[in-house]
């Protein structure tokens, strides 16, 4: 974990901890060059990055980390007002993303969901992406999306979660969560 809030670092300790992961192997710094010497020492499995304080170190942080561990799975955590800095984020690698003030249900959630191979997404996100899709092809750099997930950030966009897009669609769950992870890939693909 690569996090200056020591409140929600620690809250985040006992969530991992809860889920089965041991105590010993959770790793915490506010520092980014100590975490940076990890990337070199350990194989990271799962890896929370606020990306609020010091933003574009914490992204270029995220591509380094990306293309040494390319395995790893990159969460971003930040405010859910901060949709242009989470779509920057999912740009430089993240796979995911948890809020400050996500409930430890809505946390599990979205850390369950990346670690089964999907993806989490929230409407304002899904809006952001759309809006995003029309400045890329603007700029002749379309993002080519499936018709699947357009009609998934289109049904996410009006405020469904991915359950509800599951039922509504009679897709399951894992293939919206799928076809979620596949748009962040399109996005990561972008250039900055």
């Amino acid at each position: 974990m690569v996090d200056d809030r020591h409140v929600f670092n620690d809250h985040l300790k006992m969530i991992l901890i809860n889920l089965g992961y041991p105590k010993g192997l959770i790793m915490s710094t506010e520092n980014l060059a100590e975490a940076e010497s990890w990337l070199q020492q350990h194989l990271p499995n799962l890896i929370f990055i606020d990306v609020e304080i010091a933003p574009i170190a914490k992204l270029n942080f995220i591509k380094k980390l990306k293309h040494i561990h390319p395995d790893s799975y990159v969460i971003a955590i930040l405010a859910q007002q901060q949709t242009g800095l989470l779509f920057d984020a999912i740009q430089s690698g993240a796979q995911g993303y948890v809020f400050h003030h996500h409930t430890d249900i809505e946390i599990i959630n979205n850390i369950k969901s990346i670690l089964r191979g999907g993806a989490p997404i929230h409407h304002d996100l899904a809006q952001y992406i759309l809006s995003r899709q029309v400045e890329t092809i603007e700029n002749k750099i379309a993002l080519a999306f499936t018709t699947i997930e357009y009609e998934i950030l289109n049904l996410i966009s009006t405020g469904l979660n991915s359950q509800q897009v599951a039922d509504q669609t009679d897709i399951p769950l894992y293939k919206i969560e799928g076809n979620i992870k596949n748009t962040y890939k399109k996005i990561a693909s972008l250039q900055h």
